[in-house]
């Protein structure tokens, strides 16, 4: 399938079995637990202590890797932002000769990753911490936004999309969409049962953006 993730959340207990006692490796302990906490708890609820008890760590030892949790939750951001833009990378290097097929790789593989991670997406676009708001972008964004943009660039380039358009505008109504139907897949408000399959409906939507762009140029 176009854009297919296989990156998966590290799963804890596991991490902690070969890290434990390394304390280079303790980091990754931490952010694993809290990712394993928040698949059946609100983030807001879980605190340090809940953390280290989950690891069987000391409750001191989140403190000396993370200042504070909006620390740990920008840092989880950041790996989450690194994970995307690979796979973003991966997805559009299927189809290095056809631009307009890695918009639409892209695009699924922007849902897929939301739907196989669904804690890091959470802490990706969530609106309860600092991370979109800081005045230095984590790179891991900066890298994500700068591939989706490329991907645009290459498709005007290339003739598949018109070249009077504004990339970035190309962008923004692009991944608006894709963000918003992952929200409302990944909430349930949008079911298989009302659009059929996810990414086929997804690319469906992608396409009439796309037409409509064609169109919108000829004016």
């Amino acid at each position: 399938m176009d854009g297919e993730v296989t990156m998966k959340e590290p799963d804890a207990t596991t991490i902690v079995g070969e890290r434990e006692g390394r304390g280079r490796g303790m980091p990754q302990v931490i952010i694993a637990t809290f990712l394993e906490l928040m698949r059946t708890r609100n983030p807001n609820s879980i605190t340090f202590r809940d953390i280290a008890a989950a690891a069987g760590i000391s409750h001191m030892a989140p403190y000396r890797h993370f200042r504070s949790k909006q620390e740990l939750l920008n840092r989880i951001g950041d790996i989450g932002f690194g994970m995307l833009a690979q796979a973003l990378e991966d997805a559009a290097a299927q189809h290095v000769r056809a631009p307009r097929r890695q918009i639409l790789a892209a695009c699924a593989c922007y849902y897929r990753f939301a739907v196989d991670n669904p804690s890091y997406a959470q802490v990706m676009f969530g609106t309860d911490r600092e991370l979109w708001d800081k005045a230095a972008p984590p790179p891991a964004l900066e890298r994500t936004r700068a591939i989706l943009q490329r991907i645009i660039h290459n498709c005007r380039l290339s003739g598949d999309l018109p070249g009077g358009l504004d990339e970035k505008e190309v962008l923004g109504l692009l991944w608006a969409h894709v963000h918003g139907f992952t929200l409302l897949a990944a909430n349930r408000v949008l079911t298989e049962r009302e659009i059929g399959a996810p990414e086929a409906f997804l690319e469906k939507g992608v396409q009439v953006i796309l037409a409509g762009l064609d169109v919108a140029s000829q004016k």
